[in-house]
């Protein structure tokens, strides 16, 4: 492959593993800090997606389905071109992890609301679960942890949705 290929390549992937290079916004703004943000801006991005979608059908199991195919792949070839595990700038796994968290939810303020959160809340403090997850090897590593707080998230969705309405 010639290196203008390989260039491209390389932008598509890191594209597609950043949702969009959203995640590089905070690299600009704040250079000094090691925590920066990428993976709430990743999170926002997917529930801004979450709610074009339907909440369940299969429709929807096709588009998560594809989406965690790519997730996999982009984020282990993205890990290869950054040369880190689970860089912050690969946000593609938060984008498929707040998918999982709105599972069958009411496509409503509170309910969607509660997705990204609890979903969030998982995600950032990860239990023995999450850490399990993670050393996976390659882009499953990346993905598998947020699958998991997607799925819990929507349990506790799930469970506060008489309160939520």
């Amino acid at each position: 492959m010639s290196d203008k290929g390989r260039s491209l390549l390389h932008f598509l992937i890191l594209g597609t593993a950043s949702a969009g290079f959203i995640s590089y916004l905070p690299y600009r703004v704040v250079p000094f800090v090691k925590w920066k943000g990428g993976g709430l801006l990743g999170s926002l991005a997917g529930w801004a997606l979450l709610w074009a979608c339907p909440a369940q059908g299969v429709p929807f199991w096709g588009l998560a389905l594809l989406l965690s195919v790519v997730s996999v792949a982009t984020s282990h070839y993205a890990e290869k071109i950054l040369n880190s595990h689970d860089d912050p700038r690969i946000v593609i796994d938060e984008v498929l992890g707040v998918w999982i968290a709105g599972i069958g939810i009411p496509r409503s303020l509170w309910p969607m609301a509660a997705a990204l959160v609890f979903f969030r809340l998982f995600d950032v403090f990860k239990g023995p679960w999450g850490h399990w997850a993670a050393r996976a090897p390659g882009g499953w590593g990346v993905v598998a942890d947020d699958v998991l707080a997607g799925i819990i998230a929507n349990f506790c969705v799930r469970a506060a949705l008489p309160f939520l309405s």
